[in-house]
């Protein structure tokens, strides 16, 4: 991604289609994020963007990967 814009306009796309699906069943979306891709001022708008977007849909849950883990463990148990 060259741009914040290229970067925020891939990732609501994604979780945009991710959205309309989940409508019958639920869907997760992973946002890696590394400093060569996002932490340069130039692009850092971008990942603001894509925050702000998911926030306004309302009932996603942004969580990191250990919040997820602990969540399958507490509603699936250990196999």
């Amino acid at each position: 991604f060259v741009r914040a814009g290229d970067f925020a306009d891939y990732v609501i796309d994604a979780f945009d289609w991710l959205w309309a699906e989940g409508a019958t069943t639920p869907k997760m979306m992973t946002i890696g994020l590394h400093i060569r891709t996002i932490g340069r001022p130039g692009r850092i708008a971008g990942l603001d963007r894509v925050l702000r977007h998911i926030r306004q849909k309302g009932k996603a849950w942004i969580a990191r990967r250990d919040a997820i883990a602990r969540h399958w463990l507490r509603v699936h148990g250990r196999r």
